[in-house]
């Protein structure tokens, strides 16, 4: 009995150091942060919580193609207040929406990685967002 208790206390440690390790509040406001699809953060701004969903658009030129135009790509970003019901927002890296307003602050999309190099699709867990929040200039 008391070489159980030893080892339950032993995976209670293990257990909770590990649950605690990482960066419990998030990124701070100014500061770019990268998700992948289905990955999420709490803002230290409110406790929002930022969840990455999925890119519903890439048309971006591929770096070793001419285009007449630059493409765009756009992705949906789940925001989850503490208080209320989630809500998805889409942002864009050329056209459209490129940000979200939250009070006094803003959420924007920094870049969509991988940038396509040649004419190809980019399979959808392969993407990153970057992001940030950063207060508003009015």
């Amino acid at each position: 009995m008391n070489q159980w208790l030893k080892v339950c206390a032993a995976l209670l440690s293990v257990g909770i150091s590990w649950g605690c390790s990482g960066d419990p509040t998030g990124p701070e406001v100014g500061e770019s942060f990268t998700l992948e699809p289905g990955e999420g953060v709490t803002l230290e701004l409110d406790g929002i919580g930022v969840r990455f969903m999925r890119v519903v658009e890439d048309s971006r030129c591929p770096l070793r193609v001419q285009c007449v135009w630059a493409g765009d790509a756009a992705v949906v970003i789940e925001l989850a207040p503490q208080a209320g019901d989630a809500a998805e927002h889409t942002l864009h890296t050329n056209m459209g929406q490129k940000s979200i307003v939250l009070g006094r602050y803003e959420l924007s999309l920094l870049e969509l990685s991988p940038y396509p190099d040649e004419p190809r699709s980019i399979s959808p867990e392969d993407y990153r967002a970057t992001l940030v929040v950063q207060e508003r200039l009015e």
